[in-house]
């Protein structure tokens, strides 16, 4: 593969007119089969001369992307176009790997990236004691092409700064263009709650998920916006994004997504003011403690609040801590308690991955039953990014899980400390903001078996990771 690789204006005119005689003979012989022909040779040209593209591809795509199962449109349960290309990229990564000296080693062995091997390697084992043990190797598969292409093959192509703006500057692209379609289509309802709750169809499955990643986008469009310098053309295209994501996640009505930007704003300010990590991890730990010492009273107080979710923005903040009557509240505690109790029967193993939706109906218990309640594991899975692989891969899971986002944040404090660049200061408070978005809104539910979290999730990680490896060889360059 060599990127850097020219066509002469000759071959160029020759691919052209090959082009021509198959689509021509095509349509002459009614023979409409060989149209995938040319198709097949252009993409099998960009992987071999121009391989990046594929990756930058999949940014554009993801929000665009269209999964039929999701949508209703039929049974296939794979987002098209982005798992597809996703796959391609796998492929692309290891070809690299195995031929190229361009994935870098310290990339292989940084610590975030050992805690995905040991993540990788639990769900393996966990596979072989799953209750469902074909459902637990799809789930796993996925994976594969979830965070190969998105955090591995990421960490080739973001060595350099400007690959990593383009990512997300494409990658905000396509979620505009699904908010401007949402913020239309809802207008055509009056901008009503209930069809709030399907009216960005079929690029999202529903509005918690698309108020989950704009959540994510915004801050990201905060950090391009300011990277963007004296451009002025980029910074009133940013600006003009961010307000109509700004718009969108209010018309979605997403709770979840909303209490998730204000983490993102309170890490923006540690990064502003040089707060340390292991002050910010203290806060956190001190602030479960009084949780947990004082959760009979929190509860007492969430129990004294009626007001239920509407398409009344303010009525609809209030309704957050509602757990009387409130049925997505309540759902949620529902699948929660279902997760914990499948724990307590399986501690150590889980289920086995993906599994949850096929075996927690067993565990509700009447009095925890809703309107929205169902035993077929057809609408939603745990509802948290925590419980979920508690109930599926047992205490070491989610033990990983946690592993993963402490050594995040860890790294994005260390390195932001080190770097004396402004502009990788930015890029750095960029992407952990937009994490700790997701990270926030994990408690309350949980996207990343989705190409649309995926694709922006992993990412940003490798981002921090990107950048601690560069602020550690300048360091050791000093010494």
């Amino acid at each position: 593969m060599n990127s850097d690789y020219n066509l002469s204006l000759r071959q160029i005119g020759l691919i052209l007119f090959a082009t021509f005689v198959v689509i021509a003979t095509a349509f002459a012989m009614e023979y409409y089969i060989l149209l995938f022909l040319p198709a097949l040779f252009f993409i099998a040209l960009g992987f071999f001369f121009q391989p990046d593209l594929f990756f930058y591809l999949l940014a554009f795509v993801t929000p665009l992307s269209i999964n039929p199962a999701d949508a209703e449109l039929g049974k296939l349960s794979v987002s098209i176009p982005s798992e597809p290309i996703a796959i391609i990229l796998v492929g692309l990564f290891f070809l690299m790997l195995l031929t190229t000296d361009k994935v870098d080693k310290k990339f292989l062995a940084h610590p975030v990236s050992i805690i995905i091997y040991i993540y990788f390697i639990w769900l393996v084992i966990c596979c072989t004691t799953s209750e469902d043990k074909l459902v637990s190797v799809k789930f796993v598969t996925a994976k594969i092409w979830f965070i190969v292409p998105c955090y591995f093959l990421a960490g080739v192509f973001f060595r350099e700064s400007k690959s990593i703006l383009n990512y997300l500057f494409l990658f905000l692209i396509g979620m505009v263009i699904v908010s401007t379609y949402n913020v239309i289509h809802l207008s055509m309802y009056a901008f009503e709650d209930k069809p709030s709750q399907w009216t960005m169809q079929p690029f999202f499955k529903d509005h918690a998920i698309l108020g989950a990643i704009i959540a994510i986008c915004i801050p990201v469009c905060l950090g391009l916006r300011k990277m963007a310098g004296r451009d002025i053309v980029r910074k009133i295209s940013l600006t003009l994004f961010l307000i109509i994501l700004s718009v969108c996640l209010l018309v979605t009505y997403s709770r979840a997504a909303w209490v998730s930007i204000i983490p993102a704003l309170l890490l923006f300010f540690a990064f502003q003011f040089r707060i340390p990590f292991r002050s910010m991890l203290m806060v956190f730990f001190m602030g479960l403690v009084y949780l947990f010492f004082n959760m009979d009273d929190i509860l007492m107080d969430m129990q004294r609040n009626k007001e239920a979710g509407s398409d009344d923005i303010v009525k609809n903040a209030e309704s957050i801590s509602n757990i009387s009557s409130d049925p997505s509240n309540l759902e949620r505690i529902n699948r929660w308690s279902c997760a914990i109790e499948m724990w307590k029967d399986r501690p150590v193993f889980g289920w086995g991955p993906g599994t949850y939706m096929f075996e927690y109906a067993p565990y509700q218990l009447k009095a925890n039953y809703t309107e929205i309640s169902t035993n077929f594991g057809d609408v939603g899975n745990a509802h948290s990014e925590y419980l979920g692989p508690l109930a599926e891969t047992g205490l070491p899971g989610l033990l990983i899980f946690v592993s993963l986002l402490i050594a995040t944040f860890f790294f994005a404090f260390k390195a932001h400390q080190k770097t004396t660049s402004k502009a990788e200061k930015i890029i750095i408070s960029t992407a952990a903001c937009g994490l700790v978005t997701y990270f926030t809104h994990g408690f309350l539910n949980n996207y990343l078996d989705t190409d649309k979290a995926t694709n922006i999730f992993w990412p940003l990680i490798a981002v921090i990771v990107v950048m601690d490896i560069k602020n550690n060889s300048r360091t050791k360059e000093v010494v």
